[in-house]
């Protein structure tokens, strides 16, 4: 029996050995395949919990972004309020002076400019938390994956220390004060420029007005151009900004005012250099003008329904068969007081329908998305 199976061991010993080898083949194939897959699986597994990571970082950094921007209106608010003081003047009138129609045309101005510059500072201050808050956000994504345990470091850095995201975040503290002054000028002087000519009497509807306000805002942004052309015409370029709206968020000679040969300082005044060039870009100005946009309509659509007529004068024209000629226009001097309110609506404690219209803005969105994603991918 032995010699039987000698013999046939050595008559297919080729055979055995090539079939050997096809089995062991087909194992260690089969093992690996099974261990690419399972390191396919957990590769998978990891990048899902990354991307999943990354998303919730990214939509807690939003809410950080509405949550700051909530906390900052009321001290926005009440800084155009002092600064553009119509109530002053309006006590004034109620005294019956002898200046009274001087003290209207100053109110023309001020009702007007406060409104303007209500809408324009809120729309920078909104896009300047973006940004500002997007980029810090993806620097601070990108240092929670810096980890220390037994072997040492994971060979990653931190880019942002905690003193320099506190410089950093304080910048916003300069739109809300040296800024918005030079903004309130700004647009003081447009608004003069502009209303000037107009009578109080003249009657305005919601179209005319609306016009009359587009006509303030080119000459308020035109304005600023100019502004920024000579400036750079006169080589009085102290930051590297191609925007003339950034001097409004960031102040000219922010580099001037650190020491360039220490490391954290360098770090800063690079991150606002950063900050520059994204404000600079054509999204971001892309962006200011479609909130510029939703703004400026809401305010038009909250100020046309004082416009409306009377409903009981309405209803009379129902019942009468003829309907009752109604205007409606109202004269400058009525559209003064309406103007004046405005920023107490587009400020309210109560009714965030404004703020909100900021938020819908979609190109915002997507904006945010694009800076947070761009600062938070680590480049080799």
């Amino acid at each position: 029996m032995w010699a039987s199976i000698k013999g046939f061991l050595q008559r297919h010993r080729r055979k055995l050995l090539i079939g050997g080898v096809a089995i062991v083949g087909v194992y260690a194939a089969a093992r690996y395949a099974k261990w690419r897959v399972t390191e396919w699986k957990q590769q998978q597994e990891r990048e899902y919990l990354e991307r999943a990571r990354k998303q919730h970082h990214f939509e807690s950094n939003q809410r950080t972004c509405s949550i700051t921007l909530y906390s900052l209106i009321p001290s926005l608010r009440d800084s155009l309020l002092e600064k553009l003081n119509s109530e002053e003047i309006t006590s004034k009138l109620r005294e019956k002076p002898d200046n009274k129609l001087e003290l209207w045309e100053e109110l023309k101005v001020s009702s007007f400019a406060r409104t303007i510059s209500a809408v324009y500072s809120s729309c920078l201050l909104f896009v300047f938390l973006r940004v500002q808050l997007n980029i810090i956000g993806g620097y601070m994504y990108l240092d929670s994956l810096v980890c220390t345990d037994e072997q040492g470091s994971n060979g990653r850095k931190m880019r942002v220390a905690e003193e320099i995201q506190k410089k950093y975040l304080a910048l916003v503290k300069y739109l809300m004060s040296e800024g918005l002054d030079d903004m309130i000028v700004a647009v003081k002087k447009a608004t003069e420029a502009i209303l000037d000519e107009v009578s109080l009497k003249e009657n305005f509807t919601p179209s005319e007005l609306q016009r009359l306000i587009n006509h303030i805002r080119q000459t308020f942004e035109f304005s600023q151009h100019t502004y920024h052309s000579t400036k750079l015409r006169n080589g009085e370029r102290s930051f590297a900004s191609s925007r003339p709206f950034c001097h409004f968020m960031v102040p000219r000679d922010f580099q001037g005012l650190y020491n360039m040969e220490d490391e954290d300082d360098t770090k800063f005044v690079n991150l606002v250099e950063e900050t520059l060039d994204v404000l600079e870009s054509e999204d971001c100005n892309a962006v200011l003008q479609s909130c510029l946009d939703v703004a400026f309509n809401h305010v038009i659509n909250n100020v046309a329904a004082f416009f409306e007529p009377d409903s009981y004068s309405a209803e009379l024209g129902a019942v009468s068969g003829s309907p009752l000629e109604v205007s409606v226009s109202l004269p400058l001097a009525k559209i003064i007081p309406i103007m004046n309110g405005q920023i107490h609506h587009m400020f309210s404690d109560a009714d965030s329908s404004y703020i909100q219209d900021l938020f819908k803005v979609r190109c915002s969105g997507d904006f945010a998305a694009n800076i947070y994603e761009a600062f938070s991918t680590e480049v080799d």
